[in-house]
């Protein structure tokens, strides 16, 4: 114990003496880092050889780069704003901690502006009024000091004390101070808070720093300027702005004559977005893969390929068809499993994925896959309670080892709750995050319980779920899309106990509060609701007859469990004004007397491009109707990829890019969304994400868009 003690003091002397500022000069921080500064920044804390250390051990090293940075450059922000976010996410246990420290040099030193703000990012979510007010002492003290502006749009522009003309004006001093940052918080503020003309002026300060650099670091932000060219200029110039890029790209690439893996897929963006054909950009990712035949980006590039050349069966009925893509899949990852052997490339993860639903896998085979996704996930990443949750799952469903699915489930209880207590601290969240993430939180809850409940039942351990037992038998959940999970882990607890009649009431609760039907997905059908309710309805003698009535909704609950994943909008749409790639302009206004469906996706995300084939063939339905709109939103940062990517996939649907306004609208952002909004320009209907599996995708979207005419 008194071990303990001496190692804590030691550690709060040490954190002291780091956070100690140097009061002899009160220089300020610049925009950028000296680069001596940002050298050891990149060469320590980023690429190849920093993924190959393990999480706990980067954690480490990370701390240690940072402290030894602070203590030689104790007047730079960045060391301190990395130290910060840092321990905050990856070293949570220590930043109460680092938190006091922060806070009480600024007590020390109140006419100290960067003891001020440091105090004051350090308190984000935690103690708002103070923060505001640290912040706006250090911007008073030192109105040319860039970086409390920053953290004061970053704090106005969302959460409860949201005040978009504060955020808009803060942003303005910062890039006034910074005009051609491209610092990754200041960029995504300047979209979300930032004017047309500033980020206009901010593009032409950038372009004309770019244009004398030789650095290969500030070379890569290019990426930063051709993004924001192409979300603030109209269309029209879109053609302009390839040329420029065109003569950009063959600039910086004759720059490097070294270049990693890193550096080519940079150059590989670059000519997508300067409208090079799929046939002249190969070359490039053949030289990735021929060059860095074991990178992490040769491994995606492979993993990009196969998907593209092998399209994925429609019907998810066609057990065939899937078994057969499926079989190919593993047999190719098998492959990438020998080329890209390093757990942090990520073919060890899509090899568990890979054969997580196999019915031919054997327990050997199934077990070393799980134990080698565990080692990537858990030892070079940092460990969430889902790695644990998935890998339970995975010996659940194919009923091995039930004990260790209990070790492993309660591995993930306490980081579970921890994330859970970290979300609830933030004292800034509006009414709908809280409602939001309570809900998010029962869920993931009821399905820890849940999968607890089911490795108890094959281990025989009626007290497998130990302190689980009192949440289970609380009341039920407010919301109604976690109500049928309450009732099936009552029905499972009850089963656990031998309560089979009262086990059987709750089923029959779960099974007529679900809010949508169980789907074949990749040639399956699992239902565990059904199977466990139908199995119990065996086992205490119940017939076929009496089955189907017993477990038949009502008919009245038709209606009311149609939302299915749709959410009830909970603020209006703002006007919008904002231009397709073909130059047209869209306005709310204007489509009103329309029910207008509104699809928000990036060229990057996988689920989008997904159920982009179900959307163009809604729009084809629907597109020479004059009461239905589809209109889609991009919300891409390097929207120069956007027509690439269209003209490539043969999609006709309207697309503007509305990075900027989707940004200013959302505090976070998860795609594929779909909105629906009535002829009155009323935002109606919210549908996270997209599910492969509803096979009736369009004419379900179609009902909704009929369902708000009236």
């Amino acid at each position: 114990m008194r071990v303990s003690v001496v190692l804590a003091c030691l550690q709060a002397l040490a954190l002291e003496a780091t956070l100690t500022f140097a009061q002899t000069s009160l220089t300020l921080p610049g925009c950028e880092p000296p680069e001596e500064v940002r050298g050891v920044l990149d060469e320590k804390l980023s690429g190849q050889d920093f993924d190959k250390v393990k999480f706990t051990e980067q954690v480490v090293r990370r701390g240690e780069v940072l402290r030894d940075l602070i203590a030689k450059y104790p007047r730079e922000a960045e060391p301190h704003r990395q130290l910060i976010q840092a321990t905050r996410w990856w070293d949570n246990d220590r930043f109460p901690a680092l938190r006091d420290g922060y806070v009480r040099q600024a007590a020390q030193h109140p006419d100290d502006p960067l003891a001020l703000y440091l105090a004051g990012v350090v308190l984000t979510g935690k103690d708002s009024p103070a923060r505001v007010r640290l912040l706006e002492q250090a911007k008073a003290k030192a109105p040319q000091f860039p970086w409390p502006s920053l953290e004061l749009a970053f704090f106005y522009s969302g959460g409860k004390r949201v005040d978009k003309q504060k955020a808009s004006e803060n942003i303005a001093a910062f890039f006034h101070a910074c005009p051609d940052s491209t610092d990754r918080q200041a960029q995504r503020m300047l979209a979300k808070a930032g004017s047309a003309e500033l980020q206009t002026k901010v593009a032409t300060a950038l372009r004309a720093r770019l244009s004398t650099e030789t650095s290969i670091a500030w070379l890569k932000r290019y990426e930063t300027l051709w993004g924001i060219e192409f979300r603030t200029r109209p269309p029209q110039e879109h053609d302009a702005l390839r040329k420029q890029l065109s003569a950009d790209l063959k600039r910086v690439e004759s720059l490097n004559p070294k270049p990693d893996a890193e550096w080519v897929i940079f150059l590989r963006d670059g000519y997508k977005q300067s409208g090079a054909s799929p046939e002249a950009v190969k070359p490039v990712e053949d030289r990735i893969i021929s060059e860095f035949p074991t990178s992490g980006e040769a491994f995606r590039i492979a993993r990009e390929r196969w998907r593209k050349d092998r399209k994925e069966p429609e019907d998810h009925k066609d057990a065939v068809a899937w078994d057969q893509y499926d079989k190919r899949y593993q047999e190719t990852v098998k492959r990438w499993m020998a080329q890209f052997s390093e757990p942090y490339m990520g073919a060890t993860q899509s090899w568990f994925f890979a054969i997580s639903d196999a019915p031919s896998v054997s327990e050997t085979e199934g077990i070393s896959a799980m134990e080698g996704f565990l080692v990537a996930a858990t030892e070079y990443a940092q460990p969430s309670p889902w790695d644990y949750m998935q890998a339970a799952e995975f010996l659940e469903n194919h009923k091995w080892q039930p004990e260790r699915a209990l070790a492993l489930l309660r591995k993930a209880q306490p980081l579970l709750a921890k994330e859970h207590e970290a979300q609830i601290e933030n004292d800034n969240r509006t009414e709908d995050e809280v409602e939001k993430t309570t809900e998010y939180q029962v869920f993931e809850n009821q399905y820890l319980a849940g999968l607890m409940l089911r490795a108890a039942k094959l281990a025989g351990w009626a007290d497998g779920v130990g302190t689980l037992r009192a949440s289970i038998e609380g009341p039920p959940p407010k919301q109604k899309k976690n109500e049928s999970d309450y009732w099936l882990n009552r029905g499972r607890l009850e089963a656990l106990d031998g309560h089979k009649t009262d086990a059987l009431a709750y089923y029959q609760s779960a099974l007529r509060t679900r809010v949508e039907p169980a789907r074949y997905r990749r040639g399956k059908l699992r239902d565990d609701l059904t199977d466990e309710a139908r199995a119990l309805w065996k086992e205490t003698g119940g017939t076929e007859i009496a089955w189907a009535l017993w477990s038949q909704p009502p008919a009245a609950k038709g209606q009311e469990l149609a939302e299915g994943r749709w959410e009830k909008a909970k603020k209006p749409l703002p006007p919008f004004e904002l231009a397709d790639l073909s130059g047209k302009t869209w306005r709310l206004k204007r489509l009103e007397g329309k029910s207008l469906l509104i699809n928000v996706w990036a060229t990057w995300c996988g689920p989008c491009q997904s159920e982009q084939p179900k959307l163009q063939k809604l729009y084809d339905q629907v597109k020479d109707r004059s009461d239905v709109q589809i209109l889609t939103f991009n919300i891409d940062e390097d929207a120069g990829l956007v027509a690439p990517f269209l003209k490539e996939k043969g999609y006709t649907f309207p697309v503007v890019v509305a990075y900027n306004y989707v940004n200013s609208l959302l505090d976070s952002i998860g795609i594929p969304q779909n909105w629906i909004v009535d002829p009155k320009g009323a935002w109606r209907w919210t549908q996270l994400g997209f599910d492969s599996a509803e096979t009736d995708w369009p004419q379900s979207m179609l009902q909704r868009l009929e369902s708000v005419k009236n």
